[in-house]
């Protein structure tokens, strides 16, 4: 991995400093992606390098980028996958869990990966076909097209804490069902620009889980938090807050409102998670289903293939 971040500061000209990697840790923030090439051609000597491209906080936000270098050995499927695969896992100064937390010390690149970790499979191709040339973008489509036009039965796209929590809002306001209720909120956490933080915010893993929001009241209005109960992932743990509603009000109205939210909240997460309920599937289970289905496949080819042979013999 070379790691020039190409800024401007003093302490990260290029000498190969163990001062690069920290000021990096503590600056820079990502933007996009960059691949850069000549071309595919074999006959000559290639170097292809794959850049994460971003700013740096230090130098008053000015363009840096950290680069990987690609085995001049790949061809074909193997260089298009070997590239594909650090777009989705090159997450350099962040340590990255694989129940999708992270641990960085810069929300704002967290943020970023999280994005990126959290992108549609066609909104991900698209990415990663805009980093190839105009000439090679067809051969690129076409990789595509065979590898990765969906995500894996076993492996799909899984919802955050906070990826729920706003689903569940949208559905609730999509229905109308919160039409009178916000008028009265003061806040609700967590928002787009609020958000939980990086190394709490993990993927749900399990549907074994019950919506389960409580309301209370205290010195400074109404409360409501929305958790989920039961198994939701890996962790261990059996109750989680994914949002939390106040109201400085604490009349009678208000407190009918904050109760019939504790009602609208529970019902859309239940809905929700009905509705998209692959998502929320174990593993183990998905990948059971794909064993079950596969054997029925080949049963089914079995039958049709006896069939066809008496159809055959009661003809000759």
């Amino acid at each position: 991995m070379n790691e020039h971040p190409g800024c401007t500061c003093a302490d990260t000209h290029w000498d190969g400093c163990s001062a690069v990697p920290e000021h990096c840790s503590n600056n820079f923030i990502p933007t996009g992606w960059e691949l850069e090439y000549e071309s595919f051609n074999q006959a000559e000597p290639r170097r292809m390098v794959f850049y994460l491209t971003g700013r740096c906080l230090h130098c008053g936000w000015r363009p840096a980028k950290i680069g990987v270098l690609i085995p001049g050995d790949l061809t074909g499927d193997a260089l298009f996958a070997h590239i594909y695969q650090l777009m989705e896992t090159y997450r350099p100064f962040d340590t990255r869990f694989s129940n999708g937390a992270y641990r960085s010390r810069l929300p704002m690149r967290t943020h970023w990966y999280m994005e990126q970790d959290d992108l549609k499979r066609g909104e991900k191709n698209a990415q990663f076909l805009l980093l190839f040339h105009e000439d090679d973008q067809l051969a690129v489509e076409e990789w595509i097209c065979r590898t990765h036009s969906e995500d894996p039965y076993t492996a799909p796209r899984r919802d955050r804490k906070s990826t729920l929590f706003h689903a569940v809002l949208d559905r609730a306001r999509a229905s109308g069902d919160l039409r009178e209720i916000e008028p009265i909120l003061d806040y609700y956490l967590p928002t787009k620009k609020k958000c939980l933080p990086s190394e709490d915010d993990t993927y749900l893993t399990d549907y074994s889980f019950s919506a389960v929001a409580s309301i209370s009241f205290g010195c400074e209005g109404i409360f409501v938090d929305l958790s989920i109960v039961g198994n939701f992932d890996d962790s261990g743990k059996d109750r989680c807050s994914i949002g939390s509603f106040k109201t400085l009000c604490s009349d009678a109205e208000a407190s009918r409102l904050m109760g019939q939210l504790c009602g609208v909240l529970m019902y859309h997460t239940t809905q929700y998670v009905n509705e998209n309920i692959h998502r929320y599937t174990p593993t183990k289970e998905l990948h059971a289903e794909q064993v079950r289905k596969a054997a029925q496949i080949f049963k089914n080819g079995q039958a049709s293939g006896r069939q066809s042979d008496k159809t055959e013999g009661s003809g000759t």
